[in-house]
């Protein structure tokens, strides 16, 4: 049985990283006596998978884990009994049997979306200058090397919230076709428009205060943006 497990991470548990995280999900697993599966080999482990890295300091409503189970069992139970095992800041709210046959989650994923909240930002401000730039060269940290890249290529959408001034919200390329953090986005945006520079979350001298969240994660099916439980974007 291959189960795709929905969960969220609050602002308690946002800085631990994501190898730390998936060892809070396994030890998760092991405790709520989920009958999981394990590879085969001299180091076997638990056969799971997850959609997407969130970047430490990044809280989310919506992220995915991939796991296969050695025998059928019900899902309100899964979801259940992880929650009770899990420390507190990470919530199961779904969970959905799918094919076994399906492609990985992180083959799936195209887009996320996040909201960023900052006190003492001018984001119209901040946008006229992204809008007036042609190209925005950033830098991107490989595993091997660094390279330089257009953000602008890495960005589906960008605007102000209507009806908070303080809200930007914003909608990025991520696994095959892009993996720019959205703090690089934050910090192009404000380097661009002569504004204090603020990470994911970070108090400058002039009172200003920047928090990432991710709203969702998203992949393509039948021309539509669903996440990989099959709900539609709004």
């Amino acid at each position: 049985m291959r189960v795709v497990v929905k969960y969220t991470r609050e602002e308690r548990v946002k800085y631990i990283s994501h190898l730390d995280l998936m060892r809070t999900m396994q030890r998760a697993v092991r405790r709520a006596d989920i009958p999981i599966a394990y590879s085969q080999g001299f180091n076997p482990h638990p056969v799971m998978s997850f959609a997407s890295a969130l970047p430490v300091g990044v809280t989310s409503d919506g992220e995915y884990m991939d796991m296969i189970l050695s025998e059928s069992m019900s899902l309100p139970v899964l979801k259940e009994r992880l929650n009770h095992a899990l420390p507190k800041g990470i919530t199961v709210c779904d969970a959905m049997a799918v094919d076994s046959k399906a492609p990985s989650l992180m083959s799936l994923i195209e887009r996320a979306d996040y909201k960023v909240t900052s006190i003492g930002i001018d984001w119209n401000k901040a946008l006229a200058a992204y809008r007036e730039t042609p190209e925005i060269r950033v830098e991107k940290r490989g595993k091997r090397a660094v390279s330089t890249v257009n953000l602008k290529e890495s960005v589906y959408d960008i605007g102000v919230d209507r009806e908070n001034q303080e809200v930007l919200h914003l909608s990025m390329k991520i696994g095959k076709k892009g993996s720019l953090k959205p703090d690089a986005v934050v910090e192009a945006l404000l380097e661009l428009s002569d504004q204090n520079i603020a990470g994911s979350e970070q108090r400058d001298t002039r009172g200003s205060l920047t928090a990432i969240h991710r709203i969702g994660l998203y992949y393509r099916r039948n021309g539509e943006w669903v996440t990989p439980l099959l709900e539609k974007k709004d």
